[in-house]
């Protein structure tokens, strides 16, 4: 009887074991698998250390493949400091396992070639936690003819007060003046394409003098405010502002600022913030592709699209198994000019399944 409770405390503690170890294995974490080179110059015939250091660049451009998806081309130049020290310079963190495939010496120089399987799900966290992906704020540019009593304005005042609004809604004010460029409006509304920014407000603002009778010392002025906001790379008027506001004060400068500034407070307090999220929806179009077999043929689909004259960047925002949504910002067109192109690309058969306003499904053919 004592040696059966021995044998039964004994498989007891046999099954009690393999429950924990079974509970206690940690599940791989995805990873992808991607072929490198990396270059070492050989420095007194040390080849040990041209062959470590060479190792060491080929996981850096191992690394360097599946950063490059999920950034933009933008980013990876703007950031190069911040990706070597967080990224780039921490390949042991990121890369789980390598193998060579080929080394040599070339001449003043070492080579090695490897296989390397990237934590892709590690560094697509550690991209977003760097906050790598966030996109730069629209652009605006202004030609905003403004007079007052007919005499046209050194400084335009609704410029000035519009363009607060602007900030706060998330916009950043660009520093290419139109006026530098163009003789007057009507050209800059034909050549949009020209002003380095994403949006341009132009349209004219007078104020003009009303009275000074029965306003006990006070002075009263009239403005009259015309605008039209312009996207432009298509040249589409987003909105069109016509405001009218009266204004008072001390002196006649004084109160017809007040007037021009007045028609700006009457300006929807949304209307910029409406105006930002149009936009952003409006630039971009998501690419939601399937049939990719690795991560270098999605790295060569991703600088094929760079390559489009209508592209301004692309990057990856999700990645898993044969699948992948890879976001477009445009300098031009539309999703159906994108679609033409991914068709008509030599270097990868991609079939388009559909097109919409602001996004594309497709994918890669065998």
């Amino acid at each position: 009887m004592k040696y059966l409770f021995t044998c039964l405390m004994a498989c007891l503690l046999f099954f009690c074991g393999c429950v924990t170890t079974k509970e206690s294995i940690v599940k791989p974490t995805a990873a992808e698998v991607v072929e490198a080179e990396g270059l070492s110059p050989i420095i007194k015939d040390d080849l040990i250390g041209a062959k470590n250091a060479a190792l060491s660049d080929a996981q850096r451009a191992a690394l360097g493949l599946v950063v490059g998806v999920y950034v933009t081309d933008e980013t990876l130049v703007s950031k190069a400091v911040l990706l070597e020290e967080n990224i780039l310079g921490q390949t042991q963190g990121y890369i789980e396992r390598y193998t060579i495939l080929k080394e040599f010496r070339d001449g003043e120089f070492y080579r090695v070639r490897i296989k390397a399987a990237v934590r892709k799900e590690d560094l697509a966290r550690k991209i977003i936690e760097m906050q790598l992906e966030t996109k730069p704020s629209p652009l605006v540019a202004f030609w905003i003819d403004e007079y007052v009593e007919d005499k046209a304005a050194e400084a335009s005042v609704i410029e000035l007060q519009l363009s607060q609004h602007l900030i706060n809604a998330g916009f950043r004010i660009s520093d290419d003046k139109p006026k530098n460029t163009f003789t007057t409006c009507e050209d800059v509304e034909k050549q949009t394409e020209r002003v380095n920014a994403d949006i341009i407000v132009l349209g004219r603002a007078t104020s003009q003098f009303v009275t000074n009778n029965g306003l006990g010392g006070l002075i009263s002025y009239r403005a009259t405010v015309s605008l039209k906001i312009v996207k432009a790379n298509t040249r589409e008027v987003m909105a069109v502002i016509n405001e009218v506001s009266g204004g008072v004060d001390i002196t006649r400068e004084a109160a017809a600022k007040a007037a021009l500034i007045r028609a700006v407070e009457k300006i929807d307090v949304d209307f910029a913030k409406k105006l930002y999220e149009t936009l952003e929806k409006q630039s971009g179009i998501a690419l939601k592709i399937t049939g990719i077999t690795d991560i270098s043929q999605l790295n060569l689909i991703n600088r094929l699209m760079r390559s489009f004259i209508e592209v301004k960047d692309s990057r990856v925002r999700n990645y898993f198994g044969s699948s992948a949504v890879i976001e477009i910002a445009l300098k031009r067109g539309n999703a159906t000019d994108i679609a033409r192109r991914l068709e008509q690309l030599q270097e990868q058969r991609i079939k388009v399944i559909s097109a919409g306003q602001y996004d594309i499904e497709a994918r890669v053919e065998k």
